[in-house]
């Protein structure tokens, strides 16, 4: 079960498709009803999780109904937000509740964004990944270390393709000195007292 972003879902098809000849269902609310078992009849599936976070028409119970994910791969993972404040979003709540009913043997998140500043978002989204090492409620410096054996940070100029050519080029970085003349430096200062 691949879960990304509404404008994702076609890219993660074709690409699973054209790199890996893995064929996938598209989830949509009208094949998922009670006379047909879509679960049952798509055993790879790409789905909207704004679709799916939802549970409307019990389409949550269908899903613990059917076998237990192999693999759930969330994109843009960030967005399954637990604000200490706020709650749990509901795509967060999701794999939550998939997690609870032990519905799901393992998970990958791939967001770009995995810190927003905030410890307790941090770890919750970690807990989801690993809830024998993270917990949001815990101190955070207890569980820093515990990073390296659940998160992998890759640069993006490390990417290679299927060759292990670069698909990247690492900036070159150059210091240039810069110095403004008389009417850029007239309007820095009335910008800065202004």
């Amino acid at each position: 079960l691949i879960l990304c972003p509404a404008s994702l879902v076609q890219q993660w098809q074709e690409r699973l498709f054209s790199m890996f000849d893995i064929r996938t269902a598209q989830y949509t609310p009208e094949q998922d009803v009670d006379r047909v078992d879509f679960w049952k009849l798509n055993p790879n599936v790409v789905a909207s999780f704004h679709t799916l976070r939802e549970d409307r028409k019990g389409r949550h119970d269908r899903m613990l109904q059917t076998d237990p994910w192999d693999l759930i791969i969330v994109d843009e993972a960030h967005h399954l937000n637990f604000d200490e404040a706020a709650g749990m979003t509901l795509a967060h709540r999701l794999i939550k509740k998939l997690q609870d009913a032990d519905h799901l043997q393992s998970l990958i998140f791939f967001t770009g964004t995995p810190h927003r500043g905030k410890h307790f978002g941090f770890l919750a989204l970690m807990s989801l990944v690993r809830p024998d090492l993270f917990d949001p409620r815990k101190p955070v410096d207890r569980q820093l270390s515990l990073l390296p054996q659940a998160l992998v940070r890759n640069n993006k100029y490390h990417v290679t393709n299927l060759r292990g050519e670069r698909l990247f080029q690492e900036p070159q970085v150059t210091t240039i000195a810069y110095h403004y003349n008389q009417p850029e430096d007239h309007f820095y200062h009335m910008m800065t007292e202004f």
